[in-house]
């Protein structure tokens, strides 16, 4: 009788929690001592994948990822990353399992077994494909989305269970996006400087409906190549002389010296098609490095293109503060490389 009335009790106790896990929709398993649940996110391809969250291993091999998955707390569950992959500085101890996600090692990130794979868009389909068949979820953000930022990093919490940590980044970041759009929105548009932007190569810029694009409009600028055919067009001097731009923002690749960003500011100058433009008669010729254009640091990126384009609108700010603050407060470092010129 004693054994009957435990196998019910025991039974009973069952049932409460198949119920229980039933009405939250939620499936439980777990590692260790870490509980985890079921998870589907949508990532930035609109693709719904499902993770169990929290996650004890990553590959990511998307720089701007990297950064924001540090900043999280979240630098020991890194197993593999991209070549781009530098900072912060101790990021580059881990293991490079791709170049790029446009080329990863997929036979090493498939050896790594990673709990999740964290990509970007030049992550091809195919590659996708053959992680996932591989039991590998994938997660496809573009970190330099400024508008999708908040959910990538609401994203990036959930995988890592740090929902709160995420909530301060995300409010750290909007502040500064909100600001900006706050005091450049209601300019008309002849109050509007007219920008070339011009990124990997000379004469090579972005049109309507690209990162870059909104930054400019964010910034309150008009991007010349607005409305070419093609998102990345090649243009040509002639065609610059005669928009003649106002402003022109150059990007330069990772970690250039303040010479090197020079030389290359001196270089874009002395472009044929460029040296009678407004902007390079008043020196409004700016270079940039990638690391303020994506990830937690694309604010500041922003912050540095309004205070060029608007300097009387943002006479209260100064980016590189911001910067160090930013610095200081998520990654509990200090600047140790130039990421503008002049």
């Amino acid at each position: 009788m004693r054994k009957i009335c435990l196998f019910c009790i025991s039974l009973f106790l069952l049932i409460c929690i198949a119920v229980s896990g039933c009405a939250s929709k939620k499936i439980t398993g777990s590692v260790g001592q870490t509980e985890k649940t079921l998870v589907t996110i949508t990532d930035g391809t609109g693709k719904n994948v499902e993770i169990f969250c929290p996650v004890d291993t990553i590959v990511t091999i998307t720089s701007g990822a990297s950064e924001m998955i540090y900043a999280l707390g979240g630098e020991e569950k890194i197993i593999g990353r991209d070549s781009r992959t530098m900072f912060p500085a101790s990021l580059t101890k881990i293991p490079e399992v791709a170049g790029t996600s446009y080329l990863p090692n997929l036979e090493l990130i498939i050896q790594c077994k990673p709990d999740v794979v964290v990509a970007d868009s030049m992550l091809k389909t195919e590659m996708r494909e053959k992680l996932e068949a591989a039991g590998i979820p994938v997660i496809v953000e573009t970190t330099s989305d400024t508008k999708r930022l908040p959910v990538i990093i609401e994203n990036f919490g959930t995988l890592l269970g740090k929902k709160e940590r995420a909530r301060e980044l995300i409010d750290y970041c909007t502040k500064y996006h909100e600001l900006i759009k706050e005091r450049t929105e209601k300019l008309a548009d002849k109050d509007k400087p007219l920008v070339y932007y011009e990124w990997n190569k000379p004469y090579y810029s972005s049109s309507a409906g690209t990162t870059p694009h909104e930054r400019i409009e964010l910034a309150g600028g008009i991007n010349i190549a607005a409305d070419e055919p093609i998102k990345s067009p090649t243009l040509t001097p002639e065609w610059l002389a005669e928009k003649n731009p106002q402003f022109i923002v150059r990007m330069s690749t990772r970690g250039e010296t303040p010479e090197q960003m020079r030389e290359l500011r001196d270089e874009v100058m002395r472009r044929p098609g460029l040296t009678k433009t407004r902007a390079v008669k008043d020196e409004k010729v700016y270079i940039m490095s990638w690391d303020l254009t994506a990830g937690l640091r694309s604010p500041v990126g922003s912050l540095y293109w309004a205070k060029w384009l608007h300097p009387d609108l943002f006479a209260d700010i100064d980016p590189e503060d911001v910067h160090k603050e930013m610095l200081k407060k998520f990654y509990d470092l200090e600047p140790e490389n130039i990421s503008t010129f002049p």
